[in-house]
């Protein structure tokens, strides 16, 4: 195992080379089938004629989840004693690793497994870059153990590129009931409630200096009340992708968005704000509302507030009329389209079904190693404290247990929860709306940057009354055309 770090050499190497993933799309040629590593090694076992072979080894680029300091050494050998096979991890940080990724494929480097976003599975797809899994899937236990909708979210043109290695992420608004409490209010469930109870979370409580933050204007998903449905990005509207932010709902998503920001009821930082920003802002007590991820996420903003402010409450809502709640554009865990037809099967059956095996493969990716990270206890799969901080239970390896894509079969490994983390979880699965994979656009890839920022721009400058909403609007459209936006849509929807 070794911890990748930039290194001049594949710098250097992803310089000359003209097929950088991130540069381009590319042509859709049959990509060279690598030798070696990536083949079917001498030793491995073959099998008779149409069993699949296991691999002496495998190559795994990650970067979330279980770091080095609280155990991955431990799990890797756990691993191989587990299945026979050597299990590589090439643990990335975390902010570089889109690049790391993109420089494996141009100095020929690549891991056998990787994972990419919804967002940009396509562009790889394309370029034949990831294994198509579309038979192996289907024709494996896991196709049924997870819920249809699923597989139609994550497909490609009705193809399978990558299996979620659990649920996307929710996000969830967090409210301070003690602060609601203290006002004599009640739970908001409309606009105009929503609007008011911050108004009084501003004029009425003095500790609160920011009713409510979120980081940055980048998307509709941490400020759901003011965009009421509406959002920037592409999406789905009656079967066919649109550019979210040229519809006639941003209108009112622009206007909300700026009245909140005049009267003081939004985050003054807004534009500018990081996600680390807020959670600080809300760890200190002075924020009212934070629209955050939920699940563990909920405990932790209680926890860590109640350090600072022992008596405070927090809730997560139900979202307010006309609000969507988004979870993010799904993680898949990918397969290279670099190595042989053969090996691609052998990691899928030994490594992706493993994983959600509903068994011991499960326990190991979910929840670590017995006795290292967590013991037995009765029926209860029991955490232990973790290696790098004996204040703190680890709670996860590479996959979150409450976010399985599949139950557990084994009937003795069930976890107890924190309410913190059910309440916003039981909000996630009934109101949060799934995101689709993206379709390929070789359009959209050229001018994702520039697309961005001026959707950025735009929404800025209206909010802080540089720009009218109408204007801010105009301006938008006229320089959407220019960057051929039209063309992009044409291109998600198959013309």
């Amino acid at each position: 195992m070794r911890l990748m770090k930039k290194a001049a050499a594949l710098a250097m190497a992803a310089i000359m080379s003209a097929g950088v993933l991130s540069g381009c799309v590319g042509t859709g040629t049959e990509p060279k089938k690598e030798t070696g590593s990536q083949e079917t090694k001498a030793g491995e076992t073959t099998g008779d004629k149409g069993e699949v072979a296991k691999p002496e080894s495998i190559r795994w680029m990650v970067h979330n989840g279980l770091n080095e300091e609280n155990g991955t050494d431990q799990w890797a050998v756990e691993f191989e004693r587990l299945t026979g096979i050597k299990m590589n991890l090439e643990i990335i940080s975390n902010n570089e690793y889109t690049q790391m990724l993109e420089l494996s494929f141009a100095s020929d480097t690549v891991p056998d497994v990787f994972d990419l976003t919804g967002v940009n599975l396509g562009v790889y797809a394309k370029q034949n870059a990831i294994a198509d899994l579309t038979d192996l899937v289907k024709n494996s236990e896991l196709y049924n153990e997870i819920d249809a909708e699923t597989w139609d979210f994550i497909s490609l043109d009705g193809k399978i590129y990558g299996i979620p290695m659990e649920k996307a992420a929710g996000s969830v608004t967090y409210i301070r009931k003690d602060w609601l409490d203290r006002l004599g209010m009640e739970v908001p469930t409309t606009y105009d409630e929503f609007i008011e109870m911050l108004r009084r979370f501003k004029n009425e409580i003095p500790e609160c200096t920011v009713p409510i933050t979120a980081p940055a204007l980048k998307s509709s998903m941490n400020l759901p009340e003011f965009f009421q449905g509406a959002t920037p990005e592409f999406i789905k509207v009656d079967g066919k992708w649109v550019d979210g932010m040229g519809q006639d709902n941003m209108y009112q998503a622009l206007t909300n968005l700026r009245t909140a920001y005049e009267e003081g009821l939004l985050d003054s930082e807004v534009i500018t704000n990081t996600t680390s920003n807020c959670r600080d802002q809300w760890y200190s007590g002075s924020v009212g509302v934070f629209n955050y991820w939920g699940g563990l996420w909920g405990q932790t903003l209680t926890e860590r507030l109640k350090m600072n402010v022992p008596e405070a409450e927090v809730i997560a809502i139900k979202p307010i009329k006309g609000a969507v709640y988004e979870s993010s554009v799904p993680s898949l865990l990918c397969i290279s389209g670099k190595i042989s037809e053969d090996r691609v099967a052998s990691i899928f059956k030994y490594m992706v079904e493993y994983m959600h095996d509903g068994g011991e493969g499960q326990v190991l990716f979910q929840s670590g190693v017995e006795g290292l990270h967590w013991e037995q206890d009765g029926e209860y799969l029991k955490p232990l404290p973790t290696l790098s901080n004996p204040q703190e239970t680890l709670k996860k390896a590479w996959m979150t247990p409450w976010l399985a894509i599949r139950p557990l079969d084994l009937t003795d490994k069930k976890m107890e929860l924190a309410p913190e983390i059910e309440d916003s979880l039981k909000i996630v699965n009934e109101f949060n709306v799934a995101k689709n994979v993206y379709p390929v656009s070789s359009t959209l890839t050229k001018i994702k940057s520039d697309l961005e920022l001026l959707k950025q721009e735009i929404t800025a400058k209206v909010i802080m009354g540089d720009l009218t909403v109408e204007k801010g609007m105009e301006r938008y459209k006229e320089e959407a055309k220019m960057l051929n936006v039209q063309k992009v849509e044409d291109e998600m929807n198959g013309k």
